[in-house]
């Protein structure tokens, strides 16, 4: 039995452990977060993605305790690696120290850098009794409070009193700012607890249809590791099984064709206190693990947003909806009418079998049974694109999903099943012909008749449905200090697609480089291209439009230069050429200088960045990440012309207390108004101000 003081030592450590800032992780993940953003359209769509890094940093793996399943939760290791390093920890027991992995096969400076946020090395010990002494002794506290506020005020808070009463949805019912808290507990890995709420800007505040102070909250009770029991949750929760095709709530790395080398998903269940109101579960979920086999399931029952387009006069519940919305804005009055109109009911589970009899090889399957209903039927407008989507107010999918490992290649595969008959499948290979070179390859084939509103499989549509592809990637340390990847995606859409009048296909590939020039300096080149085809300019008496060709490449050059262990200077420079026709072709240019400044006492870090961009067309947009406050993010499109400038300061205001104070100034001078509709603002400056404080105990 160990003492009360290996305990406060090892509690001690995991707190210097999680103490990262999420933040100057996420810029590893840019490439990724910025493309997710530009397919989907939606900026909320990362805010999972954003959630899965903070709990991982919160929560990081201990070497010298790790399982399986916790290796592979690690991002950026490629299974290979992950093999590697699960050898290494068998053959020579617990690690002393980071630099050891230095001599496992496939690992460099460059990628310990990378995962060292993600994990942590402690000596392997007992945890205490789950006392309510030592609950109250080793609890971790979190308080996360921010509040964002934009300048100057868009016309959606200026309408006048007489417009208001002629047009009622003319103006945002709620005052601009944008309030944030979250609330964490934590016991070592067996208990968590979370509550996190949001107003967005526009909506009300404890009045109206926010009576219950902020719009929307999440919470969960989670207990992990206690016998059989491997994870039991009450409350929001995410749920992701084999490569997401029959069941993956939300974003995640991988899902996307790049640079990413997550392809498979495979996390089972997970708490999750994110924001985005259109892709959560809430509700039961439990799993229990006995030797190599887990059995999982889950029930969630909450409402959701639609658009109603048959309401029942007599009881006023709505009989038909004509789509989903997964915005989460409820500013005006006819956002309001659209908040939780629906019910959704969602339960399942699966049945993992994992073996493992040698180091050499490995075998794992599951099978996953989804079953969804709704209080209304789902009646979207019809169209031809459209006529095969998912009509109805219940759906069942069912998936088997496998995955074998046998020396340095690994398979994967998963097939699902709609209600309607509609198939889906994908599969892959990864091999390692040397420990220096990884080669991916992923078929995919999800029939325009496969309906699944929670899949998130590997692919190029926001729906894994109407897909055929074929993905090749090669990573490859050509030397210690240079990495070489590259991909390409063949994909085709056998059906219509919005605002596609026929089938259509389409490629993307692209380069990355990075150099290791010295100790300090680091510079990478990217290019990217992508080739699609969209419905031509619209001609008198054609119903159907012809095709044009869609052509966006992409070249950006960074380098990155550590003065020494406070001052880092980044440099961008990009270039985008959106070519929409023969006759219509665009650049869009950037370029952004980056200074980050640590250790300044109470003043811990400060990171500034200045941009200049020339982007005359929303086809040659460019999405960059921003320096963003702890846990926040922040992917905007730049368009337009003009510079922007964005600040970001922490400081210590003691131990266990710290401020974050974030500013961004946005001078166009290629117009007089920004926006439109309600979100139009007079002037050609956008200014937004953000505070920001966390107390951890």
């Amino acid at each position: 039995m160990q003492s009360p003081t290996s305990y406060i030592i090892m509690f001690v450590a995991i707190l210097s452990g999680i103490s990262l800032d999420v933040t100057g992780q996420v810029e590893y993940f840019d490439d990724q977060m910025e493309k997710s953003i530009e397919i989907l359209d939606d900026e909320n769509a990362s805010t999972n993605l954003i959630e899965d890094l903070v709990n991982m940093c919160e929560n990081p793996v201990n070497l010298n305790k790790a399982k399986e399943e916790e290796i592979n939760s690690i991002p950026y290791l490629t299974p290979p690696q992950r093999k590697n390093l699960l050898d290494y920890l068998s053959a020579y027991g617990e690690v002393f120290t980071i630099y050891e992995l230095l001599s496992i096969p496939g690992y460099d400076s460059v990628m310990i850098k990378k995962i060292q946020p993600f994990i942590i090395i402690l000596p392997s010990s007992d945890i205490p009794t789950p006392t309510p002494k030592n609950l109250i002794r080793f609890g971790h506290h979190d308080l996360l409070l921010r509040c964002e506020h934009a300048f100057p005020r868009s016309m959606g808070y200026q309408s006048d009193d007489s417009l208001r009463s002629i047009k009622p949805d003319s103006y945002y019912l709620g005052s601009p700012q944008r309030f944030y808290f979250r609330y964490t507990y934590s016991w070592f890995d067996k208990i968590r607890i979370g509550v996190a709420g949001e107003k967005d800007p526009g909506e009300q505040l404890f009045k109206g249809a926010q009576s219950w102070g902020m719009d929307f909250y999440a919470a969960y009770f989670s207990v992990r590791n206690i016998g059989i029991l491997k994870n039991l949750t009450v409350g929001n929760f995410r749920v992701a099984y084999g490569q997401g095709l029959t069941m993956g709530s939300g974003l995640s790395l991988g899902s996307m064709p790049g640079f990413s080398t997550n392809v498979s998903m495979a996390h089972g269940i997970r708490p999750g206190l994110g924001m985005s109101e259109g892709s959560y579960l809430r509700g039961l979920s439990a799993t229990i693990k006995i030797k190599g086999v887990e059995v999982s399931g889950f029930a969630s029952y909450h409402p959701r947003d639609a658009t109603i387009s048959r309401l029942d006069s007599n009881a006023s519940i709505a009989e038909e909806i004509s789509s989903l919305t997964s915005s989460g804005y409820h500013r005006t009055g006819k956002e309001n009418e659209r908040k939780n109109v629906l019910m959704e009911m969602v339960c399942g589970g699966n049945i993992n079998f994992r073996m493992a009899p040698n180091q050499q090889f490995g075998f794992q399957s599951g099978l996953t049974v989804i079953y969804s209903r709704y209080s209304a039927t789902l009646v979207p407008e019809f169209s031809p694109y459209n006529q095969f989507e998912f009509r109805g107010n219940q759906n069942l999918n069912t998936g088997l999903d496998i995955q074998i490992r046998y020396r340095g290649i690994y398979f994967f595969g998963e097939v699902s099943r709609s209600r309607n008959h509609g198939m889906a499948f994908i599969t892959g290979t990864i091999l390692t012909p040397e420990p220096r070179v990884c080669i991916t390859l992923i078929y995919r084939n999800y029939q325009a008749t496969y309906q699944n509103l929670f899949s998130n499989a590997f692919g190029q549509n926001s729906l894994n449905a109407n897909e055929r592809g074929i993905y090749l990637a090669v990573n490859t340390a050509l030397h210690p200090r240079f990495n070489l990847s590259g991909y390409l995606d063949l994909f085709t859409f056998p059906w219509l697609k919005y605002r596609v009048d026929s089938p259509s296909h389409g490629a993307e590939f692209g380069a990355l480089g990075t150099w290791q020039a010295t100790k300090n300096v680091s510079i990478g080149i990217r290019y990217f291209q992508k080739n699609m085809q969209r419905n031509g300019p619209g001609i008198p008496d054609l119903a159907i439009r012809k095709l044009i060709d869609l052509n966006t490449k992409s070249y950006r050059f960074n380098i990155d230069w550590a003065l020494d262990s406070r001052l880092v200077l980044k440099t961008r420079i990009e270039v985008k050429d959106a070519r929409e026709s023969a006759t219509l072709r665009t650049y869009g240019f950037l370029v952004y200088q980056e200074a980050q400044l640590k250790t300044l006492k109470w003043l811990e870090s400060i990171t500034f960045r200045f941009a200049l961009f020339d982007i005359p067309a929303y086809a040659s947009r460019i999405y960059v990440y921003e320096p963003e406050v702890l846990y926040g993010y922040s992917v905007p499109a730049y368009q337009g012309k003009g510079t922007r400038a964005c600040l970001v300061m922490k400081f210590g205001i003691a131990r266990s207390i710290n401020l974050w104070l974030r500013g961004g100034i946005t001078h166009y001078t290629d117009r007089n108004a920004v926006g439109t509709g309600l979100d139009l603002t007079e002037g050609n400056i956008r200014v937004e101000l953000t505070g920001q404080v966390l107390i951890r105990l």
